[in-house]
């Protein structure tokens, strides 16, 4: 049985409240009633203004009197403040009912025990900084996602400045979005690609590195390859033990003329992992505040669990006036992006809006649900249990306005469950997913939704 959520219950006007629809519909009548016959037909302009206008101000004038009496002057504006005093609180009292009536946004049900049905906890997106690399030219020379999976752990996946996104124009490289956009153009590009928005963006140039890593020092990390400039100059050699702060920019920034744009982005993973440890060893943080921009994202990262890879990618053909560019190869791409940010936020429209709910009281709040439905494309707000336990099949119910195909891709997000076609809107979710026995069979009962991720 599908376990609709939040549809409001009974109807009619309770007793001793206003009936505004009545009233509405009783305006709307008398307002759309045809006017009487007569011989003022009139013109719709003129010194006498519109001519509904008109009739409303006799019957006004004839209440009130003539139109040159103190009466019109000062009657008329009384008895609008008047009835702004009396009924703007009473509209103002109604609408509050209405809204705090509604359960639309769940503003009714407020239960907090996360083993109650009906509980739901709005979730805690990952907190994601965009980091744009940039030389000493300006040009850009990588990209950085860092995330924060929990206080003490995340994780860095790092990107060529050759990365494809798609554009009118065809696929266009992020560095081309950093020339025409800055740091906003690089966030915009491989949000699309990654179908991501940004807690942070922010941008390291080659002038900050020593100061960025004067509590660190010399890196310990040894170059598979020797690192050349544009002039073809090696100005790193192969094996090089240690990297002073005024060459981490070499590092980065560098790239021979014939250079595999991966072999710079290699380099930019292995500077990711050096670093981190590095701090983590030496208990170095970076200048600046340590609760937001890179004091926070770095500091936490070098606190606990890290993870540090490559976007997977794969080049696509020279495109004149572009050299070659790399794409992001679709599966392995959005698996580590799920994996580094299981709690993502898109761009406006660009994920369906979901809420997982466990509907047998055994699986967690749906949190690991909420991580497959991620995964697949989805942006799960809220977590929680249904109304009921004893759901027998999972449900996917996606209301009007979100397409089948959509709902489809939660159902195979997930690998299992029934589509259910909602003719309600739902202005809260595109999506519900209310869990079944089947799930819980399929994947097996999940902690104790007291711990649970983001419950509360």
């Amino acid at each position: 049985m599908t376990d609709a959520p939040n549809e409001p219950t009974g109807s009619g006007t309770p007793e001793g409240e206003v009936d505004l629809a009545a009233i509405v519909s009783a305006h709307n009548d008398s307002r759309q009633a045809p006017p009487s016959t007569g011989s003022s037909t009139g013109s719709s302009t003129g010194s006498s203004g519109d001519r509904s206008g008109g009739r409303d101000d006799g019957l006004l004038r004839r209440l009130l009197g003539d139109g040159s009496s103190s009466l019109w002057r000062y009657g008329y504006p009384a008895v609008v403040a008047a009835v702004l005093v009396v009924g703007l609180p009473l509209l103002v009292f109604v609408g509050l009912r209405v809204i705090l009536d509604s359960t639309d946004g769940q503003l009714v049900r407020r239960i907090t025990d996360p083993t109650a049905p009906g509980y739901e906890a709005v979730v805690s997106r990952t907190p994601t900084a965009l980091v744009a690399i940039v030389g000493a030219d300006n040009t850009l020379s990588g990209v950085a996602l860092l995330s924060l999976t929990s206080e003490s752990s995340g994780g860095v996946i790092t990107m060529p400045s050759t990365l494809a996104y798609p554009s009118l124009f065809g696929q266009l490289p992020v560095s081309f979005a950093w020339e025409g956009g800055g740091v906003d153009g690089v966030a915009e590009a491989v949000g699309t690609v990654l179908n991501l928005s940004f807690t942070e963006r922010l941008v390291i140039r080659a002038s900050e590195w020593p100061a960025l890593m004067a509590t660190t020092g010399p890196l310990s990390m040894t170059l598979p390859d020797p690192v050349k400039n544009a002039l073809d100059v090696v100005v790193l050699p192969k094996g090089s033990p240690q990297i002073r702060p005024d060459q981490v920019a070499l590092l980065l920034d560098s790239k021979a003329p014939n250079e595999n744009e991966l072999n710079r982005s290699l380099r930019h993973e292995l500077f990711w992992k050096a670093w981190l440890a590095q701090l983590r060893s030496s208990g170095g943080q970076v200048p600046g505040p340590i609760d937001a921009g890179l004091g926070r994202f770095v500091g936490s990262l070098s606190r606990g669990q890290l993870s540090v890879s490559a976007l997977p990618v794969t080049p696509i053909p020279p495109t004149p006036p572009f050299s070659i560019r790399y794409v992001a190869v679709p599966e392995p791409a959005a698996a580590t992006v799920a994996a580094y940010v299981p709690f993502p936020e898109g761009a406006p429209g660009s994920r369906p809006r979901v809420r997982s709910l466990d509907g047998t009281g055994s699986l967690g709040n749906g949190v690991m649900a909420a991580i497959q439905l991620n995964a697949g494309g989805g942006q799960v707000d809220v977590v929680g249990n249904a109304k009921k336990f004893g759901q027998p099949v999972t449900q996917i119910i996606y209301f009007d306005g979100t397409s089948e195909e959509t709902a489809r891709r939660m159902r195979d997000a997930i690998d299992i469950g029934e589509l259910v076609a909602s003719k309600e809107s739902n202005s809260a979710s595109d999506i519900t997913v209310i869990l079944g026995q089947d799930y819980l069979t399929k994947y097996g009962p999940s902690s104790d939704p007291a711990t649970a991720p983001n419950g509360r």
